[in-house]
């Protein structure tokens, strides 16, 4: 009996399949993140959870105090994703550094989405710019909370300098 000539050139494919999905048991996912982020349950983020539900919970001055208590020099920590970034020149903004990366931390609590713009060196910012999460500390310079709408968000900005690193797979 002859075999057609498609079953021929198709045989080595599958069986070149059948090889290869026998050997790979652990399966990775490329786009998940790192193992360390988690930006909402890390203990002594600023603005994990805890940090987020214990400014929600308060209102008016006592909120505005609290606000001006998270921009002590140096103490601001936070984990995100960066989106984009791109170099301050001379704009008004370049007083906090010489690159802004553009991050998102995703939803930390209920209905509250989150995202920084970090302030560094332009060596360290560049190569972050696309898809890269990072952990940094440094000192709150800006802060917004828009609680009015649904989802409610918070955008904090943030002078790291050289304090940011990528979190590694």
């Amino acid at each position: 009996m002859r075999a057609t000539p498609s079953l021929v050139l198709a045989a080595p494919l599958l069986a070149a399949l059948a090889l290869t999905g026998a050997c790979d048991d652990k399966k990775t996912d490329l786009l998940a993140p790192p193992a360390d982020y988690d930006p909402v349950a890390t203990e002594g983020l600023t603005l994990n959870k805890a940090g987020v539900d214990a400014l929600t919970l308060t209102e008016g001055d006592a909120r505005d105090a609290h606000i001006e208590g998270l921009k002590a020099e140096g103490k601001f920590k936070g984990q995100a994703m960066c989106k984009g970034g791109s170099g301050t020149g001379d704009m008004e903004d370049s007083k906090f550094g010489e690159y802004k990366l553009t991050c998102d931390a995703g939803a930390i609590w209920l209905d509250v989405e989150l995202k920084y713009y970090l302030y560094t060196t332009q060596a360290l910012g560049r190569p972050l710019k696309g898809g890269a999460y990072v952990e940094f500390d440094g000192t709150l310079v800006e802060f917004d909370f828009q609680d009015g709408s649904k989802p409610r968000s918070m955008t904090a900005t943030v002078s790291v300098g050289e304090s940011i690193k990528r979190l590694q797979k």
